[in-house]
């Protein structure tokens, strides 16, 4: 059974098409739902607040595009960590700037990291002067992402 099966078994397929509407474009004016899923615009706000209440949307956002703030590089870090340190080290790698996803993971490195950068300069001095020189780093990959295929958080 796929993910779309068992998605539209949690949640109503009238409630399935107003999330793939808000997917496309969430500043969809609640009377435009409202005509494509056949509710009146009350029915529709409705369901949205239980939709909300019931974590099926965790918020409302704006996705900015990283270029524009001359963020040209995204980087992927595997980084095998102590493990004695995995405990302190977490948080602190959070409040790094550089990164923006952070994930700790099985198998040989403990930690998944996504980073953005300048260019090629800024992130060798964020390895060199940072990365390296203020955690404890056992051993670490780092991939520059060449070119994104599919880049989603969650779709339905």
């Amino acid at each position: 059974m796929t993910l779309l099966y068992y998605i539209q078994i949690m949640v109503s397929k009238v409630d399935n098409k107003i999330l793939e509407i808000l997917q496309q474009d969430v500043r969809t004016p609640v009377s435009k739902i409202a005509k494509e899923v056949g509710l009146s615009e009350n029915g529709v706000r409705y369901r949205l607040e239980k939709l909300e209440k019931d974590g099926y949307i965790k918020s409302y956002t704006i996705l900015l595009n990283p270029k524009k703030f001359g963020k040209n590089l995204l980087v992927i870090f595997n980084l095998e960590v102590e493990p004695k340190a995995m405990r302190t080290i977490l948080p602190k790698l959070a409040g790094l700037d550089e990164f923006i996803k952070i994930y700790q993971t099985t198998g040989q490195f403990s930690v998944n990291a996504i980073g953005l950068f300048d260019n090629e300069d800024s992130l060798t001095r964020f390895i060199n002067n940072k990365l390296l020189f203020e955690f404890p780093i056992q051993n670490y990959t780092v991939e520059v992402v060449i070119k994104k295929i599919k880049d989603t958080d969650y779709e339905i």
